[in-house]
């Protein structure tokens, strides 16, 4: 869409030969010619007294220009018709505004037909800059129907850019690349209502989502005996988890994350358990304990494991202990013995009830009976 100024706009007043030689170039379409011959004269122009050379300059930057635009180099035009419109004077300064606004029409229009056949990774920065063009354009033109007509296509063209941006990623599992796609569509003054409503939607899928991916690998961890990385992957997802804002997502939705992570971490606890590895089951169970929203026959099932686990500690540290008395090393025994005591104790901040935990306390009480310590605190 290029435009191709009239003889009367190309040629204000009278016009001098190295003008008159330059235009004829352009109607020939040797643009490549309107440079070699326009650009240099222009150079030797910066140096030279401005008495009656603004017209010249200004007339020879439009041809430059409009040259440039023709060869598609539009950021090139972009600046020709810019020095063509400072070296004019006022009364002709509208013609190469007009110029100008062309150009920018042209470039947007260019780049939203680009951008239509690009894939969601390259069409967010081609609709980009048909967005900038158009403002470009606006700057000279501010009334410009056409102008103003592109800049509202191609903003819904920006919107539609970001969403299938947005959603590529998450297919992938981009999850972080998703979020700040979002983030900086959010950020656009000019986003409508119901966009933003949908892009934050949107948002809240990927904290969701990357929490899922990140609990589905804890799981996976945990099935191929590496439970080190299950514990990794687990504690990424209450790290994330805890960055979400409040209202990025859904009551539902965050309940649905909380039971992922509650599964991820008594599942852990739980095989921890069976193994009679007591100590190390004891901090996953805690943590799965932690997640009020997974119901009572859950925090019940939980409640139940924390108990076992505080049994199997009891009853293994209370036999080290034993042998550490036995041994002659009586008040390591009892510094041990009170450490043991304030664990199983910790057991009834976390919600466990006396009753639960009467076998541990009855085994340490027997225990600190055994080596003179009063338990009575």
């Amino acid at each position: 869409m290029a435009f191709t100024p009239s003889p009367n706009e190309a040629r204000l007043g009278k016009d001098t030969p190295l003008v008159e030689q330059c235009f004829a170039l352009y109607q020939e379409k040797r643009f490549d010619e309107v440079l070699s011959v326009g650009e240099p004269a222009l150079a030797e122009m910066r140096g030279q007294p401005a008495d009656g050379a603004s017209r010249e300059a200004s007339a020879l930057w439009s041809i430059v220009g409009l040259a440039r635009q023709a060869l598609g180099d539009h950021d090139g035009a972009h600046a020709a018709l810019e020095s063509s419109i400072d070296a004019a004077e006022e009364p002709e300064r509208s013609t190469y505004r007009r110029h100008l606004g062309a150009l920018a029409l042209a470039a947007a229009h260019a780049r939203l037909a680009k951008g239509a056949s690009q894939d969601a990774d390259d069409r967010l920065a081609v609709i980009r800059a048909a967005v900038a063009w158009t403002e470009r354009g606006l700057a000279v033109l501010p009334a410009d129907a056409a102008l103003i007509e592109v800049r509202e296509a191609a903003h819904d063209a920006l919107w539609q850019a970001y969403e299938q941006a947005a959603t590529v990623q998450l297919q992938r599992q981009e999850f972080a690349g998703a979020r700040e796609t979002l983030h900086e569509a959010l950020g656009d003054p000019k986003i409508p209502a119901a966009r933003a409503a949908g892009f934050r939607g949107l948002l809240s899928g990927t904290f969701g989502g990357e929490i899922g991916q990140l609990t589905a690998q804890a799981i996976l961890s945990m099935q191929e005996g590496r439970e080190s990385e299950a514990v990794a992957a687990l504690q990424r997802a209450e790290e994330l988890l805890e960055t979400i804002p409040t209202d990025a997502l859904a009551q539902a939705r965050r309940e649905e994350v909380d039971q992922r992570l509650w599964w991820g971490y008594a599942e852990l606890g739980s095989r921890r358990l069976d193994a009679g590895d007591y100590e190390e089951a004891l901090d996953p169970l805690i943590h799965a304990l932690q997640f009020t929203s997974i119901g009572p026959e859950r925090q019940a099932e939980t409640r139940g494991a924390v108990v076992r686990a505080l049994e199997g500690i009891a009853a293994v540290r209370a036999l080290s202990i034993r042998r550490l008395a036995e041994a002659g090393s009586r008040d390591e025994a009892i510094v041990a013995a009170g450490e043991l005591h304030g664990l199983v104790k910790h057991g009834l901040e976390l919600g466990l009830e006396e009753d639960d935990l009467v076998a541990a306390f009855t085994r340490i009480r027997r225990l600190c009976e055994e080596l003179g310590m009063d338990t009575r605190g």
